[in-house]
C-alpha cells in the first residue's frame, strides 16, 4: 500500500510540474533543476564560502575555524549549517514567505538548502525539531514558517519530524528588530519541554529555523534539548545574519 502511495505522490508532482512548468521567482525566466529559479539567479545568490563552522558566522577566508565570539560564549549546539548569507533575493524571499503568506518562497528556500546539502558532507539527524512559534502569533500568521521548511526537508531526508517536544512558553519580539545586547533576554528561557519528550535522550537532533541572527534563540532550543539528553544538537537555518 505504501509503495501504490508513493508511486501516486510521484506521479502527481511530476504531472503539476509540467502543467506548471518551474518560473524563476525573481526574473520570471524559465526555472531549471526542478525549483523556481533559473541558473544566472542561483549562481548569484548571496552564497556564504567560508564560516566558523560552530555557528556559521560568514568569514573572509577559512584560515580561522572558529569565529572570535564562539571562543568565549557557550553555545549548546553543536555545528550550524547556513548557505547563505541574509540579503539580495535571500532576504526578501524570507521576508515575503514569513509576513506576506508567500508559501511558494518557502518552498524555493527549502529546496535551496537541500542543494546546499548535496554539496557537503553531514550526519543524517535522528530528529528533526523545527523552531516553535507561541501560540498567539501562530494563529496570527497561520503556519509556522520553521515548520514548513522543516516539512520539505524532510520529505527528502526522511528522519522524524517533530514539533511536540519543545514549545515556546511566552511571547518574544522578533531578534532582528533588538538591539544586540536585548536579543539575550528576549529569549532566555523562553523555550520549555514537554514532560513525555524522554525519548530525545541520546539522539542526534537538528533544529531547524528561518534566520540566524545572534544564535541566541536556536541556542535556547538546544539548551532545553541537551536538558533532555540528546546527544548531539545541530541547526539548520537558511540565512546567517553578518553581524
Amino acid at each position: 500500500m505504501t509503495s501504490k502511495l508513493t508511486f501516486l505522490y510521484s506521479f502527481l508532482e511530476k504531472t503539476a510540474q509540467t502543467i506548471y512548468p518551474n518560473v524563476c521567482l525573481q526574473c520570471d525566466a524559465e526555472g531549471e533543476n526542478g525549483i523556481d529559479l533559473c541558473q544566472r539567479c542561483f549562481q548569484n545568490l548571496p552564497w556564504i564560502e567560508f564560516c566558523c563552522q560552530k555557528c556559521a558566522l560568514p568569514l573572509t577566508s577559512d584560515d580561522a575555524k572558529i569565529c572570535g565570539a564562539c571562543t568565549t560564549q557557550k553555545y549548546f549546539f553543536d555545528q550550524t549549517i547556513a548557505p547563505f548569507q541574509f540579503e539580495g533575493f535571500i532576504r526578501d524571499a524570507i521576508y515575503k514567505f514569513k509576513f506576506n503568506q508567500k508559501l511558494n518562497q518557502g518552498k524555493l528556500l527549502a529546496h535551496l538548502f537541500l542543494c546546499c546539502l548535496e554539496n557537503r558532507e553531514y550526519s543524517l539527524p535522528d530528529v528533526i525539531i523545527p523552531v516553535p512559534l507561541y501560540k498567539k502569533r501562530l494563529r496570527k500568521r497561520g503556519y509556522n514558517q520553521a515548520l514548513e521548511v522543516a516539512k520539505i526537508i524532510n520529505k527528502k531526508l526522511n528522519c522524524d519530524l517533530s514539533y511536540t517536544d519543545i514549545y515556546r512558553n511566552r511571547v518574544t519580539s522578533a531578534q532582528m528588530e533588538l538591539p544586540a545586547k536585548q536579543r539575550y533576554n528576549n529569549v532566555k528561557n523562553a523555550f520549555s519541554l514537554v514532560r513525555n519528550s524522554k525519548d530525545l535522550k541520546n539522539k542526534h537532533i537538528c533544529i531547524v529555523d528561518d534566520v540566524m541572527t545572534t544564535g541566541n534563540t536556536v541556542n535556547e532550543v538546544a539548551k532545553c534539548l541537551k536538558k533532555a539528553g540528546a546527544k548531539k544538537v545541530d541547526v539548520w537555518c537558511i540565512a546567517r545574519v553578518h553581524i
